[in-house]
Parts: C-alpha cells; structure tokens; sequence
C-alpha cells in the first residue's frame, strides 16, 4: 500500500513539473507568443482572409465560362388560333382554326461565355486587393510589435520582482536580527520602550514590502497568462542582469510607418480605382444552345434538333451621372492627402520615438551604474554600522538610520534596475526584424 501511495505522489508530481512552462529567457516568451497570443494568432487569421480575397479580386478578371442543360415535359400544349382564310380562302372573315405546335418533350443543353475584356475599375480593385494583403502581413507585425511590447512589460516585472524579493528577505532577517537585539536590550533596561518600538515598526516595514511583492509576482504571473492565451502555471529562471544587447543600432524600419506607406499606397489605388468610373467598358459574350423536341420520353429517334449560337460585343460609355462619380474623385483625392500627411508625421514621430530610445538607454544605463556604486558603498557602511552597535559603540537612532540609508539605497538601485531593463527590452523589440518571425 505505501508503494502505491509513493508512486502515485511521484507520478502527480512529475505531471505537475511537465503541466509547467519554463521560459530562461524572453525570446523564448517571444517565441510562445507566436504560436499561443490570441491577438497574434487573429491578425495571422486575417492576413490569411486578406490573401483569398486577393485571389477573388483577379477572378474577376478572367472570362466566366456557364454550362446549362434543362428538360421540360410540356403536359399541356396551349393551342393556337390561326385564321382560317390561310388555309380556305372561302372560309368566312374573322374565322379561326385551332392548331397544336410543339412537343411534350423538349431537352435542352447550353454553354455561355462572358468576359469583361476591358474593365478598368475592376483592374484598380484587383491592384487594391493586393496591396491590402500585404498590408495585412505588416499590420500581422504591428500586431506582434504591440503584444511583445505588453509581454516586455510584464516579464520585467516579475524579473525584477523576484530581484526585489530576494533582497527583501535579507532585509527581513536584518530587521528581525536588530528587534531581538533591541528587545534584549530592552529587558536589561539599557534601550527605552520608544526604540523597541522604532525596530519593531522597522521589522512590520520590511515584512509588509515582502508579502506585497509576493502578492505582486503572483499578479504579474497570472497577468502573463492571460497574454500568453495558457492555463498553465508558468515560471522564469531569469535575471535582468542575463540581457545583453548586442548594439544599440536602430536598423530596421518601424511597422508603423511601413503600414502608414501601404496605406498611401492603397489610397492611390482607390484613387484610380474611381477615375476609372469615367472610362469606357467593354463585354463580350458568346452563348450557344441546343434543343431537342421528341414526343416521346428519352426517345430521340424522331427528335428534332434546334441549335442556336450567336457572340456579341457591348461597349458601354458613361457620359452623365449627375456628377456623382467626379464627386467621389475630389473625395478619394482629399483622402489621398489625408493620408500623406499622416505618413509625414508618422516618420517624424517614430524617429524621435527612436531618438528619445536611445537616449533613455543611455541615461538609465548611467544611472544603474552609479547606484550601484551608491548601494554597495552603503551595504558596506551598514555592515559597519552593525558591528558598532552590536559592539555597543553606536546607539540603537544610528544603527536604524545608516540601515534606513542602506533601504533608500537599495529602492533607488531597483528603480533605476526596472528603468534600464524596461527601455534594454523595448530597444530590443524595435531591434527584432518583425517579418522574419512570421
């Protein structure tokens, strides 16, 4: 029996550790996004949709070619009044014979052909199909661009904040380690209830900012669920001090504004596609039918055969319509420029959006750097402080304020941490050529 239970706990345990997705770094969340992310996942759907109706936007432009075939039993043939001075120039004026023409069975068989041979709106339609399907597979990279962006954000976080819990621990032991000191002191009558309690608030301080980032890694991990589109519990061997970029070059275009050129693209498209509504037309058609009449049901020895064929040409040529179609031109020209000037923007505001990268990159990088130097400099002091007080050199106000310096220190440090980290990811992402992880 025991064998059993501690086989069952090993085999719950181990599909517990397999049920689980491990991410060592942030280009592997990057490459289960791709595959899992709901909003990648949609805008790969619509690109797919974009491109069938790029295929049904050049069908039009082939002739279409109908079969028919047909088959009607004539129950009731209708008779017709014929007058009778046809056939007896005696009979009397405004007499008439009934005559039957026709047969109770007639098949019928047919085959059509129709082509728009010169159709130009139809053409600039087809030109416009094509540009939005492959603006579809740009705004498939916008898409990407925006998701990994939220991913960054919230993998940052939970790096950062498992950082922040491991110092808050450590926090935790010094502050307990201070209160039973002070709380021994307390008892011989050395130290006053007043210090006691600055320790013990120092200690509830340092508990709380635990349990808070405890709580707070918890959110973070739930949030990179739901981006991820998984149930499945999620963890990260990571650490912020893992990323390394290899340049801080910007050498890829940003989607925005390869978007924002495709939209000027197809609105010169639709441009053309109403200026066409002033041009000419051109149909041809070609139709050819066979009837056979029998009055006998599949009994075509006596069937009589009534083939007809004709092709004809139509040219039609719009000359008024009451200035709608001019309208829409002066319409389509004002969006054209809409969107040229949106293009001109688009540019400006992503290149300072670059600039202002690189600078951020810059700035935190020096900023990390120097409170780094600040917090190890205190971590030191603090240590000094310690042994003053452990010693009895110090009193117990300047053994809690060279250990506030050391805290103030360390929040400045995971402040500038979380600033350098976030701006390394997004230089990152607009460094990431969108395209080739289609």
């Amino acid at each position: 029996m025991n064998r059993i239970l501690i086989f069952f706990l090993v085999t719950l345990n181990t599909t517990f550790v397999f049920a689980q997705i491990q991410f060592q770094s942030f280009q592997e969340v990057l490459e289960y996004a791709d595959k899992h992310a709901i909003n990648i996942q949609s805008t790969i759907i619509s690109e797919q949709i974009a491109k069938t109706r790029k295929k049904e936007s050049k069908s039009y432009l082939y002739p279409s070619l109908n079969a028919s075939a047909g088959y009607n039993n004539n129950l009731t043939i209708q008779p017709t009044l014929i007058p009778a001075e046809l056939f007896n120039p005696n009979a009397p004026a405004g007499t008439f014979e009934e005559f039957i023409f026709g047969k109770q069975h007639v098949y019928s068989a047919g085959i059509q052909a129709q082509w728009n041979i010169l159709n130009f709106q139809q053409l600039f339609a087809s030109q416009t199909a094509n540009i939005i399907a492959e603006q579809s597979e740009i705004n498939t990279q916008r898409s990407k661009f925006s998701t990994y962006n939220t991913l960054a954000s919230t993998y940052y976080s939970i790096l950062l904040t498992q950082e922040a819990i491991v110092i808050y621990k450590e926090n935790l032991k010094v502050s307990e380690a201070i209160y039973t000191s002070t709380k021994e002191k307390f008892q011989k009558g050395i130290i006053s209830e007043e210090a006691l309690n600055s320790s013990k608030i120092k200690q509830l301080q340092n508990h709380k900012n635990l349990q808070q980032a405890k709580r707070n890694l918890s959110r973070f991990y739930k949030q990179l669920q739901s981006q991820l589109n998984t149930n499945q519990p999620i963890t990260i061997s990571d650490k912020p001090q893992n990323f390394r970029l290899l340049n801080t070059n910007i050498e890829t275009k940003h989607s925005e504004i390869t978007w924002q050129e495709m939209e000027v693209d197809k609105q010169k498209s639709l441009l053309k596609e109403k200026k066409a509504l002033l041009l000419p037309n051109i149909n041809l058609t070609y139709q050819y039918n066979n009837s056979w009449s029998t009055d006998s049901f599949t009994d075509f020895s006596n069937a009589n055969e009534l083939p007809q064929q004709y092709i004809g040409a139509k040219l039609s040529i719009p000359i008024f319509n009451g200035f709608s179609s001019r309208s829409k031109i002066k319409q389509s020209k004002l969006e054209l420029l809409q969107q040229e000037l949106q293009l001109e923007n688009t540019k400006l505001v992503k290149q300072k959006e670059d600039e202002l990268l690189l600078l951020d990159v810059n700035q935190y990088e020096e900023e990390l750097t120097e409170n780094t130097k600040i917090l190890r400099l205190r971590q030191q002091n603090d240590a000094h402080a310690e042994n003053k007080y452990n010693s009895g050199i110090t009193s117990l106000n300047e053994r809690l304020n060279s250990y506030e310096d050391l805290l103030n220190a360390q929040n400045a440090y995971l402040q500038s941490l979380a600033s350098y980290t976030l701006v390394r990811y997004k230089l990152f992402i607009r460094q990431i050529d969108l395209k080739s992880n289609n």
